[in-house]
């Protein structure tokens, strides 16, 4: 028994030191043979698609074939080709290098090719090994996805890492969807849901430009453009389903001055009916939040009253923001971006299966009962008791 252990034993070591050894020997690739994708963007040209990509630039130092300088920290290439996967692979042409999508922080799909076939244009992205579920996407207003990867940005700035953070902190405040490559395939394969995407456009700031957020591009069922919505209108469909993070409320107070506050947490809660033959939500948003600022000196105090007041306005500004989202989605745009059909599937499988085929108008005709929940968790009482001077 004690051979045998001894043995086994051997094994693992030779074993061990066989795959430590054989790891050393095939990394022998270099950082600067390697193209360290940061952002892609993807546009539909007459025979195919034509892609532009921001690179790390590993050497700080100038290509011939890069549009680069020693400051740069990144690089940028383009290429066309029949196939995404055809135009990606081709940059090894302009390069000499080999790319690397493990590390690529976001997809922006240009204007055009956005009203193709978007799941087309994910398919690279959704089977090639080296690339994340997790990156992001976006797709760019009013412009081409190399315009928006080309944008004048500060020049040591990593223009792939800027758009990331804005996408990620836009929906950590409950401003915008996220929209990730996982995200975009589960919502194109349900039935119901069509898909919000944040749209970028590009902001001329003196000589340089600017990245900024507009809204949401949506995607219908025939997974092709179908619209934009407005920046107040995405912001609602956080609030409708179920995706409230942090951000601020902006209410008007019963003397028409303003008050602000900031979201600490939020849920939304739903109770779904049917009668007579339609289809009713009641959705109760129940938010906690801090008062910010307030204007008017009468609203100085801390009384049950006062803070009664701000709990009803915030409440009115919730209900207002989700109102307006619904009359957008469910009249001109006619999409469940909020995913009420999901919703349905997971709550009532039965009432699903009854209206699932015809879903886009049957969130069309979906009544809607809406009701707020606010808390007032802190009212910042060393201001509150002082009076403006």
């Amino acid at each position: 028994m004690r051979k045998t252990v001894e043995k086994l034993l051997l094994f693992v070591v030779v074993m061990t030191s066989f795959v430590l050894f054989s790891s050393c020997e095939g990394a022998g690739t270099e950082l600067s043979e390697l193209m360290i994708m940061q952002g892609i963007g993807i546009d539909v040209i007459d025979d195919g698609y034509s892609v532009c990509v921001e690179i790390l630039n590993n050497e700080q130092s100038g290509s011939p074939s890069g549009d680069s300088n020693s400051e740069n920290k990144t690089k940028i290439y383009s290429a066309n080709g029949e196939t995404v996967a055809k135009a990606l692979n081709s940059l090894v042409t302009k390069s000499g290098n080999l790319p690397l999508y493990a590390h690529n922080r976001v997809i922006v799909v240009g204007e055009k090719a956005a009203n193709s076939n978007l799941s087309d244009i994910l398919d690279f992205f959704e089977r090639d090994y080296d690339s994340r579920p997790s990156q992001l996407i976006c797709v760019a207003k009013n412009a081409t996805a190399e315009e928006v990867v080309r944008a004048k940005l500060l020049p040591d700035a990593v223009k792939s890492e800027i758009l990331e953070n804005l996408l990620e902190e836009s929906y950590n405040q409950s401003l915008t969807p996220r929209v990730r490559i996982i995200d975009a395939v589960n919502y194109m394969k349900d039935e119901t849901t069509i898909l919000a995407i944040p749209a970028i456009k590009i902001q001329q700031s003196g000589e340089n430009e600017n990245y900024e957020l507009d809204g949401c591009a949506l995607v219908g069922k025939d997974k092709s453009f179908s619209g934009y919505i407005d920046s107040e209108t995405a912001e609602g469909i956080a609030f409708l389903n179920n995706k409230i993070k942090k951000g601020e409320i902006t209410a008007t107070l019963p003397n028409s001055q303003k008050a602000t506050f900031l979201i600490n947490k939020g849920k939304t809660k739903y109770r779904i009916y049917e009668e007579n033959n339609t289809l009713h939500y009641d959705v109760s948003v129940e938010i906690s939040c801090d008062l910010d600022e307030v204007e008017g000196e009468e609203f100085f105090s801390a009384d049950d009253g006062v803070l009664e007041t701000f709990q009803t306005s915030a409440g009115e500004a919730v209900l207002k923001k989700a109102e307006n989202t619904l009359v957008v989605l469910q009249g001109e745009h006619l999409g469940d971006a909020v995913r009420f059909g999901k919703l349905l599937r997971l709550k009532e499988p039965e009432l699903y299966k009854k209206y699932k085929d015809n879903w886009e108008a049957s969130f069309k005709n979906i009544k809607v009962s809406l009701s707020a929940d606010v808390t007032i968790r802190r009212i910042g009482e060393e201001t509150f008791h002082s009076k403006k001077k």
